[in-house]
């Protein structure tokens, strides 16, 4: 694993991250291909949603996002988010998930920077889950939790607010 600067790092990707990606572009071309031909709409409505939410709410919800330190694996999930944004004709779904890929990026950037240390981000539910994050070689803590939080409800309230905004 090489580090490079702003937290990212090069390392090959394993055969699960390479399948699930593989399977979200094909899902994506499969619901392009129903389109085009307008055949099984309401499979392409259902596959879409489905998709959504691993591109949207996973990322926001899970430590998927600590995956995006990996500069290959988060180049190939920006190239399936712009293939969302072109097979998506609703602007609202369309653009959910480039933006949160983006403010996640961000947000782990500020937090490496006030804290010093790359954040271990958290599975949201009612208690804190603490995990030992390999690529840091540290258990995580209060801080850890409170990114996880932070990065949650501020993903989840501008979910809301683009959706208000652009329905009205």
């Amino acid at each position: 694993m090489k580090n490079i600067k702003f937290g990212f790092f090069l390392k090959s990707l394993n055969l699960y991250e390479i399948v699930s990606l593989s399977l979200i572009v094909l899902v994506e071309i499969l619901i392009y291909y129903l389109k085009i031909n307008q055949i099984l709409l309401e499979a392409q409505k259902i596959i879409g949603s489905i998709i959504l939410i691993i591109l949207w709410w996973v990322p926001i919800s899970t430590p998927l996002s600590e995956k995006f330190r990996n500069i290959y694996f988060s180049l190939l999930w920006l190239i399936i988010c712009t293939l969302w944004l072109i097979i998506q004709e609703d602007f609202i779904t369309s653009i959910l998930p480039i933006l949160i890929f983006i403010f996640i990026q961000i947000i782990r950037s500020a937090f490496k920077w006030i804290y010093k240390i790359e954040p271990i981000p958290l599975i949201i539910s009612k208690s804190a889950i603490h995990r030992y994050s390999k690529v840091e070689n540290r258990k995580s803590n209060l801080n850890d939790f409170g990114y996880s939080l932070t990065v949650f409800f501020i993903c989840a309230f501008l979910s809301i607010v683009i959706s208000k905004l652009i329905n009205n």
